[in-house]
């Protein structure tokens, strides 16, 4: 969430922080300049460090179900993967008070650190609660504040070409899987899960370190204390929005702990595994660069609600009936062009049907509920596949990812219809 100016209730950065760094002026000078390139290619990197993580942990996942811990619950084992992205969704709702403190560079660069830190320790980590306070606690939270950094920066650098360089950012959370997931299965095989681990280190601590050096605000920048204002969940549209992203997370983070898995248990190796992240990961980074398009043309709204049903129908007639490893990566190609777009589109949808002020904290809320439903759903599928699928059958955990897609369609029909009935004031062309 990027924090936003707010004259009743900001502070200002610390003089000896961030006096001499910005460019001192209220002007429009530096926005769409070659330094905001330079940013934004920055921020693309490191969500594409950041997010290439994210996305490829199926390949942890199926490590740890598989090998590191085959007589231990998946329900146990899955918490590693609840906590980690938990705290990378949720954990930036404090940001906002860093930023406030510290300033931008200095916050990247405590993301930077305590990020590679979480990698480092993760590499001499034996046990599942070791792994959840490194890769998921210090690497989660760390992680967090890269990501609200990178969210931010369009926002000071950008005025005509903010949208593009937005999609252009988001766009490095889907082709990271690209990058970073062949380095983490080719790791594995050749040095083993620890030294995958030291490696990701090193590349994190260079990424990032370059995110820390680059990033600057390009005027005074004076962002709010405030975490997030909970009392405008007692807007409807506020929980129309929150209840749609928690359904839909919850149905996204399933095939990404899971899918690597289910490929394996039909014939698949570990690297042809790896290698549908890859096509998932491609054709996740051409939709979000393509959601500005869309959202223009038929509304966030409305195409959300196609991906969502897309999704669900996609989980149900493939992935569910399917034994075929090319049907495999057929089904994971086409599912990766629809499931993503609710986290492009969502921000779109905030900015079309609330005043400037809101913004931010509505957002605020929304990853709040994004980490939320990873702290719920990781575990709850985690049982369901070992007690439903008696920890060979992935059928139950399909079926779930279906019908949680199923509710998230639902809940942005009805938010479609109050945008049309309560509140057209609000909303900029198609909903």
């Amino acid at each position: 969430m990027s924090p936003v100016s707010d004259n009743n209730s900001s502070v200002s950065i610390h003089p000896s922080i961030e006096k001499s760094t910005p460019i001192q002026d209220n002007s429009s000078d530096g926005l769409d300049s070659t330094y905001s390139w330079i940013v934004a290619v920055t921020a693309t990197l490191g969500y594409l460090m950041i997010f290439g993580n994210f996305n490829a942990f199926g390949i942890f996942q199926e490590y740890y179900i598989n090998t590191m811990f085959p007589n231990v619950a998946v329900g146990t084992v899955s918490w590693i993967g609840t906590i980690t992205f938990t705290i990378s969704l949720a954990g930036g709702v404090f940001a906002s008070g860093i930023l406030s403190i510290i300033g931008i560079r200095y916050t990247a660069l405590l993301g930077c650190l305590l990020s590679s830190l979480g990698l480092l320790l993760a590499s001499f980590s034996n046990t599942i609660w070791q792994l959840v306070i490194t890769q998921g606690l210090i690497y989660g939270f760390g992680s967090s504040l890269i990501i609200n950094c990178c969210l931010l920066m369009p926002s000071l650098w950008f005025q005509k070409h903010k949208t593009l360089a937005i999609a252009m950012i988001s766009s490095g959370s889907g082709y990271g899987g690209v990058v970073i997931g062949p380095i983490i299965t080719k790791a594995i095989k050749q040095y083993g899960v620890h030294w995958s681990f030291r490696i990701l280190f090193f590349m994190n601590i260079v990424i990032i370190g370059l995110v820390a050096a680059v990033f600057k605000p390009r005027t005074e920048f004076k962002p709010l204390r405030t975490v997030v204002r909970l009392s405008l969940l007692k807007k409807p549209l506020t929980l129309f929005i929150c209840f749609g992203g928690f359904f839909c997370q919850w149905g996204y983070t399933i095939p990404s702990l899971y899918f690597p898995a289910s490929y394996r248990a039909i014939g698949g190796t570990r690297t042809a595994s790896s290698n549908t992240i890859i096509a998932f990961s491609i054709a996740s980074g051409t939709s979000r660069i393509s959601s500005a398009f869309l959202s223009r043309k038929f509304g966030a709204n409305t195409t959300l609600i196609f991906a969502m049903f897309i999704s669900a129908i996609l989980i149900f007639s493939i992935w569910l009936t399917t034994k075929n490893l090319t049907v495999y990566y057929v089904f994971y190609t086409l599912y990766g062009l629809a499931c993503p777009l609710l986290f492009p589109l969502s921000p779109v949808i905030i900015a079309n049907n609330y005043p400037t002020e809101e913004i931010s904290q509505v957002n605020g809320l929304l990853y709040l509920f994004y980490g939320l439903s990873t702290l719920v759903g990781t575990p709850i599928a985690g049982v369901i596949f070992d007690n439903l699928g008696s920890r060979e059958n992935y059928k139950p955990v399909i079926v779930f990812a279906g019908i949680l897609y199923m509710i998230s369609c639902l809940i942005l029909v009805a938010q479609l219809i109050y945008c049309k009935k309560y509140i057209p004031k609000f909303k900029t062309g198609p909903i």
